[in-house]
């Protein structure tokens, strides 16, 4: 007979595999009849989004940084762990992963955190990149904002992704006006990655290194379906850009996304 122990491990891993999408890898909001004029239609962001997404891959060649994972489940019993790995990139699918340190539930530990890491490897694939890439071949883009108040401001998108696929997105993005870049990202994957699993928040912030814009926060609140919830977060910090040549596009002002009022109000919200 399965214990409650083993119950809870196949909840808690259900559906955490969200934390690595899209890792790599802001102001009063006016919608609908509210919605200020916009300089560009929706067709018109996306083709910059995706031209200028283009130029900053090919111009980026290697850079490294540190990741903290926090995993904590609450439902029949209450375990966390947490895992601090360094990854180092290189273009165009290679990722290494080394542990810096880890504590906490072994169970996470080896059932869910480092099998995030086994995944984020298989979907820097060429395949799994070019099936998943935010671009019209994979999703559907409806203007639905302009977030003006910010300096550059933002284009508000909704996203809805063609085929369900694991590592799809629905929901809304963030393009920030000047480096056309995705800065934010709110919503549920495409597909329920597992049975366990009833619902599934992610909410994702970019910031700007240099010429290129990198994950800075990662929250995936996921519900199971019989009881209970975890929570994944995920920080990117000590960021350095190894090789790259430059991006010749107008530069954002600001390292981080967004003011910094919106930035606590996001802050605040994932809480």
């Amino acid at each position: 007979m399965r214990s409650r122990k083993g119950k809870m491990r196949l909840r808690s891993a259900g559906g955490l595999g969200l934390g690595l999408l899209l890792a790599g890898t802001v102001a009063g909001v006016a919608f609908a009849d509210d919605a200020p004029v916009t300089p560009f239609t929706a067709e018109q962001v996306v083709l910059r989004m995706v031209e200028r997404n283009e130029q900053r891959a090919k111009a980026l060649e290697s850079y490294r940084g540190t990741r903290t994972y926090q995993l904590d489940y609450h439902g029949l019993t209450s375990k966390s762990a947490t895992l601090v790995v360094a990854m180092t990139y290189r273009r165009p699918d290679e990722k290494k992963f080394s542990v810096v340190s880890e504590s906490g539930s072994g169970v996470l530990q080896e059932r869910v955190l480092k099998r995030l890491l086994e995944a984020e490897t298989e979907a820097m694939q060429s395949d799994q990149r070019r099936q998943t890439a935010m671009s019209p071949d994979n999703y559907e883009f409806r203007l639905v904002g302009y977030e003006g108040s910010c300096d550059p401001g933002f284009y508000v998108l909704e996203v809805t992704p063609r085929i369900k696929n694991k590592f799809l997105f629905r929901g809304r993005i963030w393009v920030q006006a000047q480096d056309f870049a995705v800065a934010r990202m709110e919503g549920e994957p495409a597909k329920n990655p597992s049975w366990w699993t009833k619902r599934n928040e992610i909410h994702v912030t970019y910031q700007k290194v240099g010429d290129f814009w990198l994950p800075a926060r990662n929250e995936t609140n996921t519900q199971v379906r019989i009881v209970g919830h975890t929570l994944l977060t995920i920080v990117y910090r000590d960021y350095e850009i190894l090789n790259a040549d430059s991006v010749q596009t107008p530069a954002a002002s600001g390292s981080r996304v967004g003011c910094a009022e919106e930035t606590a109000k996001l802050s605040q919200a994932q809480r």
